[in-house]
């Protein structure tokens, strides 16, 4: 965001004979709901790590392609989770990699939003599994726990402990 920023400015100056420069200001758009039938409910929420032996040979990957920051993970500054797969548009569902979901569980350690970046195997079904540094969180399951769409997010950022942005 920054490099863009002085790219423009650059440009803006290069461009002008006007040698007293002010960006104009970025509208952010807040993040707003999606359609009220992108709320549902998750039969079961799991915490996961990523170590070889919960996903694969390459677990600092994810399934979009995603390289895991675990500096950025143990501290919280990321929030990722997994999604079975009959709810990835992938497969059929509705959501995509990338794609910012709320959780609402009564834990408020989870509730919040996070992205999705990630696939649990294909045995499971109206799952969810969130992703924790080992060192944070190991265990950790919730069950009916109501997931509500977002749209348009925005840059949303995780440095607040609760997810909100």
């Amino acid at each position: 965001m920054y490099k863009i920023r002085i790219v423009m400015l650059m440009l803006q100056f290069f461009c002008t004979n006007s040698t007293a420069i002010a960006p104009a200001p970025v509208p952010i758009k807040p993040p707003t709901q999606a359609e009220s039938n992108d709320s549902f409910t998750l039969d079961v929420l799991t915490v996961y790590n990523p170590l070889s032996s919960q996903c694969d040979a390459s677990p600092l990957v994810t399934a979009s392609n995603h390289r895991i920051n675990e500096k950025k993970l143990r501290i919280g500054a990321i929030r990722w989770m997994a999604l079975s797969r009959d709810l990835l548009k992938r497969w059929g569902g509705r959501i995509q990699y990338g794609d910012t979901i709320n959780l609402q569980s009564g834990d408020a350690s989870i509730d919040g939003f996070w992205v999705v970046h990630d696939t649990m195997n294909k045995r499971f079904r109206n799952r969810g599994d969130l992703l924790f540094d080992s060192k944070v969180r190991s265990r950790g399951k919730w069950s009916n726990v109501m997931v509500t769409l977002w749209k348009n997010p925005v840059s949303i950022s995780f440095a607040d402990p609760t997810g909100h942005p």
